[in-house]
């Protein structure tokens, strides 16, 4: 999970220069469980940090998740959203109000699944779910 100590010694490690924009999208970013989109924590930080543009949410998310401090979810092909939960689970995203929430995975059922498969090895794996949540169904 994205810690806001994490991310500033994974930036200054890589070099990059510590800015106030960029520790307020650490901030912005840590303890969510929500899966935020580049454009809402571009919106959420904008009153306070006029200066910041949409490419510096996209350049610092990018450099964190290069890390692997956060995740980037290609769940929408028309949104990218963040994950600062980094330990192995799945995602559900519902279809109607877009939210996204963490489903937890059954290792053994992949291990047995795998294991029946012409596969060597697997180095990584992505569970994205569709539907309705409880909020929306029928």
């Amino acid at each position: 999970m994205l810690t806001l100590e994490k991310g500033v010694k994974l930036l200054q490690e890589s070099g990059a220069k510590i800015t106030s924009q960029r520790v307020a999208i650490m901030k912005s970013l840590e303890g969510r469980t929500d899966h935020p989109s580049a454009e809402q924590i571009f919106l959420e930080l904008k009153p306070d940090y006029p200066t910041l543009s949409i490419a510096t949410v996209y350049s610092t998310t990018q450099l964190l998740a290069s890390a692997s401090v956060i995740r980037i979810l290609s769940i929408d092909d028309k949104k990218i959203y963040f994950d600062p939960v980094t330990s192995p689970h799945g995602h559900f995203m519902c279809r109607r109000c877009k939210r996204i929430v963490d489903v937890p995975i059954d290792f053994e059922c992949i291990d047995a699944a795998v294991a029946h498969a012409d596969i060597s090895s697997v180095t990584n794996a992505e569970l994205f779910l569709y539907g309705l949540c409880t909020d929306c169904g029928d």
